[in-house]
């Protein structure tokens, strides 16, 4: 449980950044409604209409529109920080990260086919969603959990459903990542373009970098990426040291990710409004990961812990006679029987004595 209140707190502490980063001038300008309008482009028609009406709705007014997220999303922050409200917390940042996702996020993308790894698919706001269903805390949960399981046997999802959420999310992601738009190298390139826009001198130099060498090579990049991320959601399926290996070699590839395709979260444009979805990627994978005891003797599927199995093999230790203390006078008793024994058999011995010798009749006088 102490596993899962400090993914707690690092899920709380993600909401307040994310609502500092709503207070930046850019996004208390036109920088709110742009970048919903950014993201209307290339969606099907009613997705794309609905859209662009809200940004004209959140046009009319942004800083309003972005200081009434910022206290939303620093409430919801700071009720999961707190014990006592973070349950509550938790739950009412499901409905509010979904609604991000639709109307501020354009559904991560995923309907233009523009949705790959590198740009965080499938978006930030529907893994802050996975991620507080992930560490909410269920009662009774992780009960038959072995010593040095994972923080998400003790969530509301439990060990089983964290692996078909992790499996869910990365299968999403390569099935995202193998759509072509015109060709998988244009796919790839417009995505560092679109990058680079706003970034510092060495963001945008590595985006056009890299955007020029995935038009030539965009077919063996996204094979690549297919081979991760088939591989990071292949965890789902294993199990003891397996696990924690591909889950630590998950964390690694999403580090590279954020450095590499999402600019470190955009956090140097000044119109971030979140860090990114990698670091929601690696918050999913440290629930997941057992400590190294635990992971070496590979822990048992939820509800068939070997721990259960604990009280059948005591069984004939309990049906054992076990002989309860002596009373406290009983054994006093018995520590002076002996003494009391010793003192009688002494007597006994001092007062036995030798048989008399028998008297001769005196001799006759002769004479």
């Amino acid at each position: 449980m102490r596993r899962l209140a400090q993914l707690q707190v690092a899920l709380g502490v993600l909401w307040v950044l994310d609502a500092l980063l709503q207070l930046q001038p850019e996004l208390l300008g036109p920088g709110l409604a742009a970048g919903i309008a950014d993201s209307a482009m290339g969606q099907p028609a009613r997705i794309q209409s609905a859209l662009v009406a809200f940004a004209n709705l959140v046009a009319r007014d942004p800083g309003v529109a972005s200081v009434a997220i910022a206290c939303v999303q620093g409430a919801i922050g700071v009720a999961i920080l707190a014990p006592r409200t973070r349950r509550l917390g938790l739950v009412a940042s499901v409905p509010w990260a979904l609604g991000v996702w639709v109307l501020g996020e354009g559904l991560g993308g995923v309907a233009t086919g523009f949705a790959s790894l590198l740009g965080g698919a499938p978006g930030p706001a529907v893994l802050y969603a996975a991620a507080a269903v992930l560490v909410l805390p269920a009662r009774g949960a992780g009960a038959h959990a072995e010593p040095g399981a994972a923080a998400a046997c003790f969530g509301a999802l439990g060990e089983r459903g964290a692996a078909a959420l992790w499996g869910a999310l990365w299968a999403t992601t390569a099935l995202l990542q193998s759509v072509p738009v015109v060709t998988l190298g244009f796919k790839l390139s417009a995505g560092f373009q679109m990058a680079s826009l706003g970034e510092p001198s060495p963001f945008a130099s590595l985006d056009r970098a890299f955007g020029r060498s995935s038009a030539t090579h965009g077919p063996e990049i996204t094979g690549v990426l297919l081979l991760l991320e088939l591989a990071a959601g292949s965890a789902a399926l294993a199990r003891g040291p397996w696990r924690r290996r591909l889950l630590v070699a998950s964390i690694g590839v999403c580090a590279l990710c954020w450095v590499v395709g999402e600019n470190a979260g955009a956090l140097l444009t000044g119109s971030a409004s979140d860090p990114g979805a990698m670091p929601l990627y690696c918050l999913i994978a440290v629930s997941m990961l057992e400590s190294r005891a635990g992971a070496r003797t590979g822990s048992a599927p939820l509800g068939g812990s070997s721990s259960a199995l604990a009280p059948v093999a005591c069984l004939p230790v309990a049906c054992l006679p076990v002989a309860s203390p002596p009373p406290p006078r009983a054994a006093a008793r018995a520590r002076r029987r002996p003494r009391a024994a010793l003192g009688r058999w002494t007597a006994a011995s001092s007062t036995r004595t030798e048989p008399a010798p028998t008297r001769s009749p005196p001799a006759a006088s002769v004479g």
